[in-house]
C-alpha cells in the first residue's frame, strides 16, 4: 500500500509513511535489482517482519529519491545515502515504515505502535518537568508516546553517542488534544548549553509519529 502518509514538513523536509501489506516479492519488485551487499544483509535478516520493514523504507526511498536506495552508517549510527545527496532518518513499527529526508541538514523520525509497555518504562525517559503535565484524562498515553517518539526524534538527529532521553532531552507542556500538531523541547548539552527542537506529530490509532523540523 504506496505512500499511507506524506508530508512535506518544510521546504527542503519530506515525511513518508508506508503501511506494509505486501509480501517480501511484492516488495522486491518495486526496488530496482538488490546490489550483492544489499543482497547479502536481507539474507542475514532472519526476523520476517524485519525484512519486509527493511525493503518498505527502501521502496520509500526509491520512490522519493530516484536513486538506488543504498545506505550506509556513521559510527556513530546515523544512516546516511549513498546514492544521492539527501540526509535520511528511517523509523519503522509494527506494520509501517517512515523515513524523513532532507536536503539540508540531519533530520529525526520515530514512529511507534501505541503499547502499554510505554507507560511501564515511563521513569527511565520523563524528566521530573514531563511528569508534572502529563494529564489525568485519556490524552495521558498520547503524551507519552508522543514524548518517547520525540526523544527517539531527537537523538536520530543529533547523532550524540550516550545522550540521556531522561536528562538532556525535555519536552515542554503540551495537550495532543488533535491528532496532528507541533511539540518544542529542548536538549541540554554539556556544559549546560540549551538548544531548542521544534518538531510536529502526527497520530494514527495504529502509531505515533514525530519528526524534527
Amino acid at each position: 500500500m504506496p505512500f499511507f502518509f506524506e508530508k512535506k514538513a518544510r521546504p527542503d523536509r519530506l515525511v513518508a509513511v508506508w503501511q506494509i501489506t505486501e509480501t517480501e516479492e511484492e516488495l522486491l519488485k518495486l526496488l530496482p535489482p538488490l546490489q550483492e551487499e544489499e543482497k547479502s544483509f536481507l539474507a542475514r535478516v532472519t526476523f520476517p517482519a524485519r525484512k519486509l520493514e527493511w525493503l518498505a523504507s527502501r521502496v520509500l526511498i526509491y520512490q522519493y529519491t530516484g536513486s538506488y536506495p543504498a545506505s550506509r552508517y556513521k559510527d556513530n549510527g546515523q544512516p546516511f545515502l549513498t546514492g544521492c545527496n539527501d540526509q535520511i532518518s528511517i523509523s519503522h513499527t509494527k506494520g509501517f515504515a517512515a523515513i524523513a529526508l532532507s536536503k539540508n541538514n540531519t533530520p529525526g523520525i520515530d514512529i511507534e505502535y501505541p503499547s502499554a509497555r510505554i507507560e511501564k518504562v515511563m521513569n527511565r525517559f520523563l524528566h521530573p518537568e514531563e511528569h508534572r503535565f502529563l494529564s489525568t484524562t485519556d490524552l495521558r498515553n498520547r503524551q507519552m508516546g508522543l514524548i518517547w517518539c520525540l526523544k527517539e526524534a531527537v537523538f536520530k538527529q543529533t547523532g550524540i553517542p550516550g545522550l540521556s532521553f531522561k536528562d538532556q532531552i525535555i519536552t515542554r507542556p503540551f495537550m495532543p488534544s488533535s491528532d496532528e500538531g507541533e511539540i518544542f523541547a529542548r536538549l541540554i548539552l554539556p556544559g549546560k548549553m540549551e538548544l531548542p527542537i521544534k518538531l510536529e506529530y502526527h497520530i494514527h490509532q495504529d502509531f505515533y509519529l514525530t519528526w524534527t523540523i
